[in-house]
């Protein structure tokens, strides 16, 4: 206290000289003047000036909770609940930070008059007074109040409502909700801390998602064009015969399966002019020109013959020896090698066929030069080659699969050397590992359907329970809103006499009705083609009491009065003739007894109650239905 007391007393001196002097304040205006113009911008952590919002609105001059309370270089700006004039800073304008008081009993804030000391010719900013640096102190006293001063949070515009102490409020910035923050995912957008969730789980498009079907990693942007372009998954359709199969699959199927593509003929590059035609017709194809296919392949032979200047009574066998040839091979005695392998086998499958007609013809895959001789070999040492069997053996003309001849093969074949179709064979093991791949995806598709299927028939079991289970309570509700006057409305009626008639079904009965909400239950019965006696010529009409809930707390036997009615459904009212009969209860009759089971079997009616000429063409029979009215009358009543 003794400080504070000698510090208010310098203060009131040092007003004092001031005046005495005549200090003028618009040297003090100039300096805030000067100091706030440099004033850093109170944006927060984050300045978004060129971007534009996408999300909810936030204010540029937010404090964001990467403004600690200690980074900038003035005074607090904050909104204060109740702020003290005497706290504020000279020269910026704001609440003291760091407060320090000179000897002249000013205070300012640390950074202000450390600044101003070093721009100015050290003197006091209010009263002229000569200080330096050393001649300041902490103010902690005053330092401790405003720490102790409650402000709003600096996201108030945004929302937020806590009010909190100086202090204190850093430690509500790093947890705020209504802090604006940019996307960690650099989208662009800026959003409050407590959308931030929300907008990484649904509305980025910068977020991972999971592919359905190859379950790779894509971003959301992409999805779109991954699922329509590169998923390998992703179930597409040939654009030559429709089928649908995986994308990873298409390039094989096109290549290997797809009966409606065009391709070259295996002979064209011997000489064949049929030019490209689909893979379905090319067994037609080869079977129809096998003569020119093989003069094209004769031709071809010779001119091999003679390239390599083979003499004419020479056989082509593994045990006669090359001429010396040093030039190596051109680009077209190769082509025509290739040509002559990709011939040759199927001119060997054509000649299976002949000898059994049920054999299909496959396919040839690609034959090179290289099946022959090796690349870069010269046929000197070739013919070296030929001289060892072991050697020979190591080179890939010899090979574990080759194509074999018929038992009775051509004499124009023997000796010829066989020709290996490895490529085609592994192409051929691809393709069914392929589909024994396929095979089992779906066939562990097909098993989880039948499980689903299996599920949902269960289900919908449960559900027809339930549905009939409801549409009986709904008709038992019905029964018991009627309060004794119950209409029955028998629809398809001449369905149900000309039943009646061929005796298939002789009586039909009502839904059940209740005489009140907790009385009798009741339900009538109508012999369409009468009964008995009434056979053929009337409308038999009988009413049977039925088990009810409430039948413990009713009188038995049921004693009142019934009646029963046939409207006349005329449209014009005046012209109505209903049928009505009013039967009494007789309590000694069973059936007006308790009933022991659901329906009472034995009944009490008409068995004529209307002759059969008089309601058939009339207006009782409307739209096909007939209309019966049977009302409840209590005792009581």
């Amino acid at each position: 206290m003794i400080h504070r007391t000698n510090y208010l007393a310098r203060r009131n001196d040092s007003k004092d000289a001031c005046t005495e002097k005549g200090f003028q304040e618009d040297r003090v205006l100039h300096v805030v003047q000067k100091m706030t113009s440099e004033r850093p911008l109170s944006s927060g952590l984050y300045e978004y000036t060129n971007e534009p919002r996408h999300s909810s609105p936030v204010s540029s001059g937010s404090f964001t909770s990467g403004e600690g309370l200690s980074g900038r270089e003035e005074g607090y700006d904050f909104d204060f609940i109740i702020r003290d004039e005497k706290y504020d800073c000279p020269i910026c304008l704001l609440v003291l930070r760091d407060p320090l008081q000179t000897t002249c009993g000013h205070r300012f804030c640390k950074n202000c008059i450390n600044k101003w000391l070093k721009e100015s010719d050290q003197r006091c900013p209010i009263d002229n007074m000569p200080i330096t640096e050393s001649q300041l102190f902490p103010d902690n006293f005053a330092k401790r109040e405003i720490l102790g001063l409650s402000v709003k949070c600096p996201n108030s515009k945004e929302g937020c409502q806590v009010i909190e102490t100086l202090k204190n409020i850093q430690r509500h910035l790093d947890e705020c909700q209504y802090v604006p923050i940019p996307c960690p995912n650099r989208c662009s957008h800026i959003l409050l801390r407590r959308d931030i969730q929300e907008h990484l789980s649904h509305i980025c498009h910068k977020r991972t998602l999971i592919c359905n079907q190859c379950s790779s990693e894509v971003l959301a942007e992409d999805m779109q064009e991954h699922e329509d372009d590169q998923c390998p998954m992703a179930m597409v359709q040939c654009p030559h015969c429709a089928m649908e199969l995986m994308r990873e699959q298409l390039q094989r199927h096109y290549d290997h399966d797809c009966m409606r593509r065009s391709i070259d003929c295996v002979y064209s590059k011997l000489g064949c002019s049929v030019g490209k035609i689909p893979r379905s017709e090319m067994g037609k194809h080869i079977q129809e020109n096998l003569h020119n296919h093989m003069q094209l392949m004769c031709q071809a032979l010779t001119n091999i013959h003679r390239r390599l200047n083979i003499p004419a009574n020479n056989q082509l066998t593994h045990s006669h020896s090359l001429p010396d040839r040093t030039e190596p091979f051109t680009p077209e005695d190769r082509r025509m090698v290739e040509g002559i392998g990709n011939g040759l086998s199927h001119a060997v499958n054509l000649l299976h066929l002949s000898d059994n007609p049920s054999l299909a013809i496959p396919q040839a895959g690609p034959h090179s030069l290289d099946s022959f001789c090796p690349p870069d070999t010269s046929l000197r040492q070739l013919r070296g080659a030929q001289g060892s069997d072991e050697r020979f053996g190591s080179e890939r003309t010899q090979i574990d699969t080759e194509l074999t001849y018929t038992s009775n093969p051509s004499n124009n074949l023997e000796g010829f050397p066989r020709v290996p179709f490895d490529d085609e064979f592994q192409s051929l093991k691809s393709q069914n590992l392929s589909q024994d791949e396929s095979l089992a995806r779906h066939e562990s598709a097909l098993h989880d359907m039948k499980h689903k299927v299996e599920y949902h028939e269960k289900n919908n079991a449960a559900l027809i329970k339930r549905v009939k289970s409801l549409e009986n309570a709904l008709t038992e509700l019905e029964g018991r809103c009627s309060n004794g006057v119950y209409f029955w409305r028998i629809k398809s009626y001449s369905k149900f006499r000309n039943e009646a008639e061929s005796g298939e079904v002789t009586a039909i009965h009502s839904p059940a009705f209740y005489s009140s909400c907790f009385g009798y239950k009741i339900c009538i019965r109508a012999n369409l083609n009468g009964v008995d006696s009434a056979r053929g010529t009337h409308l038999s009409i009988f009413v049977h009491f039925m088990q009810g809930e409430y039948d413990d707390i009713l009188e038995w036997p049921f004693s009142g009065r019934i009646m029963l009615s046939v409207l006349d459904q005329n449209p014009t009212c005046e012209l109505r003739s209903h049928v009505m009969e009013t039967l009494v209860a007789k309590p000694t009759l069973a059936a007006f007894q308790r009933p022991t089971t659901p329906r009472n079997h034995k009944g009490f009616g008409y068995m004529e109650f209307l002759p059969l000429s008089v309601l058939d063409n009339s207006s009782y029979i409307r739209n096909d239905t007939l209309i019966i009215k049977a009302q409840i009358i209590g005792r009581s009543e």
